[in-house]
């Protein structure tokens, strides 16, 4: 989906939101992830050892699978036995494990309360994934070696911290999402995934098992779909953006889940408390089945061939009878696989060029009275979710199912925003919040000089904490309507399950604890302690995830009264120490000690890493200031940017030069143009500004239609220097667009930079009608 591409270049936002500092951490012994609601820590510890009893209700199988599967761990890891009682109603054990079915209206249906004493837990709860959500957390406060494969030899202490836990989620979706269709994982591994999910508290799997570039689940009564949709006879090479032509592998490759597959994954799903969401995508992104059967699309005649690159196809599935039995004859054999409640049909990123060329198409429009091709979209979903609702179920779609007006049982999955989130909520309409911005995990995490290809963008594990799902302009009798959080993996440039993984973790924990803990208990301080535990558990569990957290984190700021730029560094990881150059030399343990902030004042290159006795344990920090006249001034914008700040409220001023690969600096205005006031702070004269602006037309991200600079000496009246017009953005590769204007040592205090922006995308592009992305980095005067 165009959505991996839709800002390739994200900017950091200020990380406070929602990571309050005032809550009280808790003890080391409780470094459990997801936080739970509370926690009231107790003085000693309750010994697991040979033949502790856990006690169950008698002739409750639920209880019963979920007692075995503690057990069964324990075994794996420890080598202890412990054994399973059931007890009648009128028996109450004084010793053991107990667990004990409730009716506690504060825990609602996935809570618990979890008494430990130093010869009893106590585990109360309304429904079986209470319990199972108890275990997870039992889990968590043992040592980290209790989630090993196999028997430990180091013999750590087998018992858990004495607490008392209330515990329920925050939200009653919280969702990860995995793309099957343009690359394949086992069986195996899918299974693996579910087991990460549930060991923090997730409850939803979000299956995409079609899309342009493969046809992944096996449909009976259309076998094309699986010879011919489920194979492409190649691979971009590289990035989308890299090549113009674009190159490819030309290597076959595919393949997809049977049903029988399908149902063992969704049978373990269940055993673990996850639901999963099956997505079959339409009307777009349907070049895979379109491949197989030509007549489901407007263009019947032509050839097709399932997608070898990625973005957005012209070719959707038509508006023709015989599309929607298409349609419904696949989505009921999916519905025999998947008992979930829901069924994705995704609805976005749905070009309407064919439609418009399309008789058929423009029939339906006449036929039905719709005012335009987006009615005629809505008319598809609303058809589709008629049928769905007919099977007992519902849908969900991305929240381009606004457009045209939303099918009236649909819940709203939005990813671009949380405005369209408000909008459906404000409609009744369930929303799942899942945000490009935080919760598209095929972002980069960080530089992408020293990552693995990515689609774009910037999402650190710090800005996916940050996320409040709840909107803040929402009322309070709509927010109900906000049911859940989402993170989602698209998997253009992922090929392997390591990669996977690596993308996954431990942003998905950050995830994790934004849906299950209340927003008041969010904490980054405590969050970061208690991942250093959750990375020795994903050692354990072989996971391969990204160690960013032991990355140096710089930031900068003017300082006027020294005329510099202040460079300042952290790092989360304890125990280390930052060594730094300014040379261009490899920081090592005889470079300069880093004691505290230090100031440049010329274009410098700064390197720094962490290190723990003597060996570097993090990446190279790289990155080049700069210091200009503007470098550190204070701006005013008339418009003021919403999701793309860059890396601090003066990010136009801070010194820091974007390119193509920078995913922290840009600054991105929808829809409205640059109109930016720099005080320089006295009069002086200047030779030289500048700027740059991108142009990344496939991202939604055009070059400004027109520039103007001007000159003031005291910020009322202003006189133009400069106006370039550049018109339509008609570039075919991403690029920067360098803007300068060259002064004869004008003098002025104030300068104006107006960029107009084209508004919004034009005519054909996948984005029609949607607002046009204007994206600027530095301002420099000289």
């Amino acid at each position: 989906m165009l959505r991996k591409y839709l800002f390739l270049f994200i900017g950091m936002a200020v990380m406070a939101a929602g990571c309050s500092k005032a809550q009280k951490e808790p003890h080391a012994r409780y470094d459990i992830v997801p936080l739970p609601v509370k926690i009231t820590e107790k003085e000693g510890n309750f010994a697991l050892e040979n033949g502790t009893e856990i006690c169950i209700p008698a002739q409750n199988e639920a209880l019963k699978k979920i007692a075995e599967m503690f057990i069964q761990q324990i075994r794996t890891a420890s080598g202890l036995e412990l054994k399973i009682k059931e007890i009648t109603g009128s028996e109450t054990p004084q010793k053991g494990i107990v667990f004990t079915v409730s009716k506690i209206d504060e825990i609602g249906a996935e809570g618990y309360k979890l008494w430990v004493e130093k010869g009893k837990i106590d585990i109360q709860a309304n429904q079986p994934n209470g319990f199972f959500y108890a275990i997870q957390t039992l889990f968590q406060m043992l040592p980290p070696e209790v989630y090993s494969k196999e028997k430990v030899k180091n013999n750590p202490d087998w018992s858990i911290a004495c607490a008392e836990i209330t515990d329920f989620p925050r939200f009653q979706y919280r969702g990860m999402h995995l793309d099957v269709a343009r690359h394949l994982f086992p069986v195996e591994f899918i299974k693996k995934y579910i087991d990460l999910l549930a060991m923090q508290k997730m409850n939803r799997f979000h299956w995409h098992l079609t899309d342009d570039q493969g046809w992944r689940i096996q449909i009976d009564k259309y076998p094309k779909l699986n010879e011919i949709g489920s194979w492409r006879n190649g691979t971009l090479i590289g990035h989308y953006n890299d090549t113009f032509p674009q190159q490819f592998d030309n290597v076959r490759y595919g393949g997809f889940y049977t049903k029988a597959e399908a149902k063992e994954i969704v049978a373990y799903a269940a055993s673990k408390y996850i639901e999963v969401i099956p997505e079959i995508e339409m009307p777009g992104h349907a070049v895979a089945a379109i491949a197989a059967y030509p007549e489901l699309c407007c263009r019947k005649d032509t050839v097709f061939e399932v997608g070898k690159t990625f973005g957005v196809y012209d070719d959707v599935f038509c508006t023709t009878d015989t599309v929607f039995t298409f349609l419904e004859d696949v989505l009921t054999e999916v519905m025999e696989i998947f008992p979930s409640q829901y069924i994705h049909i995704g609805g976005d990123e749905c070009p309407k060029n064919n439609w418009r060329k399309c008789k058929h198409c423009q029939s339906m429009i006449k036929t039905h009275k719709l005012k335009d091709e987006h009615e005629l979209q809505s008319y598809f979903i609303h058809r589709i979710e008629a049928f769905v609702n007919s099977k007992g179920k519902k849908i969900i779609g991305w929240d381009e199912i606004l457009e045209g007006g939303l099918a009236p049982n649909a819940t709203v999955m939005s990813w671009r925003g949380d405005e369209e989130g408000v909008k459906a909520a404000m409609q009744d309409h369930d929303v799942i919040m899942t945000p490009t911005s935080f919760c598209y995990l095929n972002y980069y995490q960080a530089d992408p000089q020293t990552e693995p290809l990515a689609i774009g963008g910037f999402v650190p594990t710090q800005k996916v904490y940050s996320y409040n799902p709840m909107p803040e302009n929402l009322p309070a009798d709509k927010q109900k309507y906000i049911i859940g959080v989402q993170a989602n993996l698209w998997t253009e440039y992922i090929k392997d399950s390591k990669l996977v993984e690596y993308m996954l973790y431990p942003r998905a924990s950050a995830i994790a604890e934004i849906a299950w803990t209340p927003n008041e208990r969010k904490n980054w301080d405590s969050f970061t302690k208690r991942m250093l535990t959750q990375f020795k558990r994903y050692d354990y569990l072989g996971v391969t995830y990204a160690k960013h957290f032991f990355d140096v984190k710089a930031s900068s700021e003017y300082n006027t009264q020294k005329a510099d730029v202040e460079i300042k560094f952290e790092t989360l990881f304890p125990d280390t120490k930052i060594y730094y150059t300014t040379d261009g030399t490899e920081p090592t343990v005889n470079s300069k000690l880093y004691t505290g902030p230090f100031g440049i004042k010329e274009k410098t290159m700064v390197k720094a890493a962490t290190f723990k006795d003597g060996k570097k344990v993090g990446n190279v920090y790289k990155k080049e200031f700069y210091v200009f006249k503007s470098t550190g001034m204070k701006y005013t914008l008339v418009n003021e940017p919403k999701t793309y700040l860059g890396t601090t409220k003066y990010s136009l001023t801070d010194g820091i030069m974007a390119n193509l690969k920078s995913p922290d600096t840009w600054i991105g205005f929808s829809g409205k143009d640059l109109d930016i006031i720099i005080d320089l702070t006295k009069e002086q004269s200047i030779k030289r500004i500048a700027a740059n602006f991108e142009s990344a037309v496939d991202s939604w991200i055009f070059q400004p239609t027109e520039i103007e600079v001007f000159i003031s000496p005291d910020g009322k009246t202003f006189t133009s220097v400069s106006k370039q017009v550049l018109g339509a953005d008609k570039n075919t590769v991403p690029k920067i667009i360098p803007f300068e204007v060259l002064l004869n040592n004008a003098s002025t205090r104030f300068i104006k930079v107006m960029a107009k922006n084209q508004g919004i995308c034009p005519k054909g592009h996948p984005g029609e009608g949607n607002p046009a992305w204007l994206f600027v980095d530095e301002i420099v005067v000289e």
